[in-house]
């Protein structure tokens, strides 16, 4: 218990449970496997260890509410991309790496509270781009049972510090 309670410290005062850093210089030291949806002109490396990895589109949706939350008025809905490890099975999983896409105007509505895609957590924004941004739900690795969370934490960390530009919301 202690060690967890040291683990959850080290994270929270390095910022790896409240999103990305965006000191460090624009590389990806280490990372050897580089992964590239053109769609979303999105780019994310992985070390050789996840060599074989899949790759799940799948999709967030959320309510759009008025301006009182009273009334559902529409629906948002984006892209999540999944790296999945190449070792993940059904009665074996590891932690996968979800980038949940939005576009500007998206992130725009999810800063205003008009939509949120999950219950609970927080979404921090790991970087942008010109059409989009690229987010990590704060509870993606709340199970630290499965195999790989904290190898998932550090590569998604690393990809982020390769992002210099400042984010469009400060990360709580």
């Amino acid at each position: 218990m202690k060690t967890k309670l040291l683990l959850f410290l080290a994270l929270v005062l390095s910022g790896g449970l409240f999103g990305c850093s965006t000191s460090a210089p624009n590389q990806s030291v280490g990372l050897p496997l580089r992964y590239h949806n053109s769609q979303y002109d999105l780019t994310f490396f992985l070390p050789a260890s996840w060599k074989g990895y899949s790759v799940l589109i799948q999709q967030w949706d959320a309510e759009l509410r008025s301006t009182d939350y009273q009334k559902v008025i529409g629906s948002e809905r984006g892209p999540i991309v999944l790296l999945r490890h190449p070792q993940w099975k059904t009665n074996d999983s590891y932690q996968d790496i979800p980038i949940i896409v939005f576009t500007q105007q998206q992130w725009e509505g999810e800063h205003q509270g008009k939509f949120f895609p999950y219950a609970g957590g927080i979404i921090y924004e790991m970087w942008h781009n010109r059409k989009y941004v690229f987010g990590e739900y704060s509870r993606y690795n709340a199970y630290d049972e499965v195999k790989g969370w904290k190898e998932a934490d550090d590569i998604i960390a690393t990809n982020c510090a390769a992002h210099t530009a400042r984010t469009l919301y400060p990360n709580p």
